[in-house]
């Protein structure tokens, strides 16, 4: 018999699961996938198009600081170096979907899950994996899909906060989902009074409701952690919907409420968001700067070297 990878899911999980912010417990950690020689391994082999390196700011609360480099040509072994010694944050995108080791582990992941909770059907999963610094951070920010957060290794705190008018307007929500490039969240010392945080052990998991604002920072040691983005039909539906009305708020003057619209409502704003993007009716924001702002160097301070913005490249 296999030993379950969810070790503590309790009628308070099943209760509360994409509902309220929700901690449990795994055995993920244990996989001889996330041992430093398997990571080495997954880095040299990963796409280089999937990957990204970046680092931001220290104690930054802004995403104005998140910024992508050029890792160059340092073998997988140097660049895990580069991020227990530096401030780097790589995200691995896909690794679970495109390398069979991984997706047989997410797979398992996935179906204990559904086993677990009736309704979870999500239509499309990705799963990447982070390796973080010991100080690195993820500013606040919200996603555009639900996201389950596994941890493997270090110390992560994660605020969690709710989905208001003050901590996260639903117009800001639609400006995220109107303009791909939009990151932009804005955010307020006052709201941590309103937080959830959970401090994550390696072997504990957590997720929060959709659309929910959320920070990171590490500490300790490096940091390793899956993040599974999956999209169940109700998230897709409720996207769309809110597409829609950010659509009319912003072209009619209305003032629409996701939380009064019923599945009917939702339903026939979401079809109808697939004809009003293709309108172009709200004003594309465009895409942030383009190209590397710094390049990985093991003998400059945080591991990272940055680029003379007048220059380019260094």
């Amino acid at each position: 018999m296999t030993t379950p990878l969810i070790c503590d899911w309790t009628k308070g999980n099943r209760r509360d699961f994409r509902k309220k912010p929700t901690l449990w417990e795994h055995r993920v950690h244990e996989s001889p996938l996330f041992s430093d020689e398997r990571l080495i391994e997954l880095i040299e082999k990963h796409p280089r198009d999937l990957a990204d390196f970046c680092t931001m700011n220290e104690g930054s609360d802004d995403m104005a600081s998140w910024r992508g480099g050029d890792p160059g040509d340092y073998s997988g072994e140097e660049l895990l170096d580069a991020v227990r010694n530096g401030r780097l944050w790589i995200n691995l995108r896909k690794t679970f979907n495109i390398h069979d080791e991984y997706t047989v582990l997410l797979n398992s992941m996935i179906g204990e899950l559904k086993s677990l909770n009736q309704n979870f059907n999500p239509v499309r999963v990705m799963g990447g994996l982070l390796i973080s610094s010991p100080t690195a951070g993820v500013p606040y920010h919200i996603d555009r899909s639900d996201v389950l957060l596994w941890h493997i290794r270090g110390h992560k705190r994660v605020w969690v906060y709710p989905v208001d008018e003050e901590t996260m307007p639903e117009r800001e929500v639609e400006e995220i989902l109107l303009h791909e490039h939009n990151d932009d969240v804005p955010y307020n010392e006052r709201y941590d009074a309103k937080a959830m945080v959970f401090d994550l052990q390696p072997g504990q998991a957590a997720t929060w409701p959709l659309h929910a604002p959320h920070k990171v920072q590490n500490s300790g040691d490096m940091n390793v952690s899956i993040t599974m983005e999956y999209s169940p039909f109700s998230t897709i539906m409720q996207n769309g919907a809110q597409i829609t009305n950010g659509i009319l708020r912003r072209r009619l003057g209305m003032n629409p409420k996701i939380d009064d619209q019923g599945f009917t409502n939702q339903f026939m704003r979401f079809a109808a968001s697939r004809a009003l993007r293709k309108m172009k009716l709200v004003k594309a924001k465009s895409a942030a700067k383009s190209g590397y702002l710094f390049k990985i160097d093991l003998e400059a301070g945080n591991s990272v070297r940055e680029f003379d913005e007048q220059k380019g490249a260094a």
